[in-house]
């Protein structure tokens, strides 16, 4: 509305579309759309996407602003029973990791924190969003 009501005059057609499941590798909304005859009808010759998130109220347009990347880790270590002190253990292994990655998101956070003009779409998220080990109580996993 802003750009008609400024007289904004674009070279090219500006479409706009509105689809689910917006994340990087999402399946199930413009992957499937740009596959379409429908899409390659449209020529799009540059293509924006709703930016990062926005603790403001305003909604960013960027391009190429970020990417998913999922990373895999697979610790091995010291098995035996749950009543032992194991040394080399992978619970041990993997809390080093952990502790690595989580001081490098602490820093990230840090930076937002002492720099107000920087916004979340300007550092690196890190986040720990799954794990698994281990099939028994008692016992010490080999990973």
């Amino acid at each position: 509305r802003a750009m008609k009501r400024d007289g904004v005059r674009l070279k090219r057609t500006l479409h706009v579309t509105f689809v689910p499941d917006e994340e990087t590798g999402g399946t199930l909304g413009m992957k499937d759309f740009v596959g379409t005859e429908r899409f390659r009808a449209l020529n799009c010759g540059f293509a924006i996407d709703e930016g990062y998130a926005s603790t403001d109220g305003a909604f960013r347009l960027c391009n190429g602003e970020r990417t998913k990347r999922r990373v895999y880790f697979h610790v091995s270590g010291t098995p035996g029973h749950g009543s032992l002190l194991l040394r080399d253990t992978a619970g041990e292994k993997a809390r080093k990791l952990i502790d690595k990655l989580m001081d490098f998101r602490s820093g990230e956070l840090k930076k937002l924190e002492d720099n107000p003009e920087l916004s979340l779409g300007e550092v690196t998220t890190v986040n720990l969003t799954m794990m698994s080990g281990g099939v028994q109580s008692n016992v010490v996993p080999p990973e």
